[in-house]
């Protein structure tokens, strides 16, 4: 998730449920809050700190341990403060403690970090405090946040082979048709044999990357330095987030994530007392996908001004159908939190599930692929060879 800067603005006073045994003390528990969103959080108190967010999820289950014990906040902020390895994180732990010594509500504090706790991370905090289960939705929030780093690891070990395969495979071709193949070229050229076209295709890129390399480097990185620009600007995230979601193996796996992603995260702010509309909005900074992100802000439009989401989720193609549908059915029963949540952990297993079925596939297809030009590099070399050896004769 992307880190945001959010202000949460005040604590209105509206009656709901008594608190639970095991509420922090000093967190008034009496009352509801109203989230106000805003793109910036005050200069004067925005701070910039790099910590990741494995250590961010640790950090939010020990803290949920501590509470749930009857630590106060302010002694469990201050000891792990002091277990962790990390500067960077102490640093933090110790400002958010001396801001909550100051009066500042936990919230609050973390807000003051906002690339360390983003805007779903503190709404989040400021509904345990309002309703009094902090401990209870730490837990929940440790509990994301390992999951998604979990997924985001196992995608990576996934695809860690492929990459591998891919980078060796080429650098072996590159050194044979370069380096190797000329070598033979002049023993053919001894000879006066008439050489392949296969021969004489390869050897014409040999010689091309070896005499004019200082024309075809910058080139080729002025190419991936274009790649990689355009696909910064706004029109290429849009047109490469569409074909993720649209691809036909891409796609299979890019929909079920980004679904299972925007669920889980939707179902963890309501379950924690966030409004539908402000989670709709802070799902909407959340999202990391084009095409999700206007889904999400049709869907917030849509509960604004009273239709409900399923007018606008119904035409939402990026959503798998199944999803919309119960989405839909637990927005219409009262349940939608509950059902958030499930959808979300069955999405993103489905999208797990999908990528191993993709890197099953894209082994083999790669081992295919590149033993087949190695095959046509061997070839250009033989050829000739065989030639030469019927000369000989």
């Amino acid at each position: 998730m992307n880190a945001q800067a959010i202000a949460l603005s005040h604590v209105r006073p509206i009656p709901a449920a008594a608190p639970r045994a095991g509420a922090l003390s000093g967190v008034d528990a009496s009352h509801d809050f109203e989230l106000a969103l805003d793109d910036r959080a005050p200069a004067a108190i925005v701070r910039k700190s790099k910590v990741p967010k494995a250590e961010i999820a640790d950090m939010t289950a020990q803290l949920a341990i501590m509470t749930q014990s009857g630590l106060d906040l302010s002694s469990a902020l201050n000891s792990l403060a002091a277990q962790c390895e990390r500067p960077a994180l102490a640093e933090v732990l110790r400002d958010v403690n001396e801001l909550v010594h100051g009066g500042n509500t936990l919230s609050e504090s973390l807000k003051t970090y906002p690339d360390v706790f983003d805007g779903a991370y503190v709404a989040t905090v400021a509904a345990a405090e309002a309703s009094g289960r902090m401990a209870e939705v730490l837990k929940q929030l440790a509990a994301m946040q390992r999951s998604e780093l979990r997924l985001r690891q196992s995608i990576k070990a996934l695809l860690t082979y492929p990459i591998l395969l891919t980078a060796i495979a080429g650098t072996v071709i590159s050194i044979l048709v370069v380096f190797v193949l000329p070598r033979f070229a002049d023993i053919f050229a001894q000879y006066e044999v008439d050489l392949p076209m296969v021969t004489q295709i390869l050897l014409a890129i040999a010689t091309e990357a070896k005499v004019r390399w200082w024309l075809w480097a910058p080139a080729v990185g002025a190419a991936v330095a274009g790649a990689v620009a355009w696909r910064m600007t706004e029109n290429g995230r849009r047109i490469i987030d569409r074909w993720m979601l649209k691809a036909p193996t891409v796609g299979g796996v890019a929909r079920p994530l980004f679904t299972g992603r925007l669920c889980t995260l939707l179902g963890l702010l309501l379950n924690s007392g966030v409004p539908l509309l402000d989670g709709l909005r802070l799902c909407r900074q959340a999202a990391s996908n084009c095409v999700f992100k206007d889904l999400i802000g049709e869907l917030a439009d849509s509960v604004l001004n009273g239709r409900g989401m399923g007018a606008a989720l119904l035409n939402a193609e990026a959503v798998p159908t199944s999803a919309r549908e119960m989405i839909i059915t637990g927005e219409r029963t009262g349940k939608l939190a509950e059902v958030a949540q499930l959808l979300g952990v069955h999405y993103e297993e489905e999208a797990e599930n999908r990528m191993k079925q993709v890197v099953r596939v894209l082994e083999p297809l790669i081992t295919v692929v590149m033993g087949a030009v190695v095959a046509v590099v061997v070839l250009a070399v033989m050829l000739p060879i065989f030639d030469l050896s019927s000369v000989g004769h």
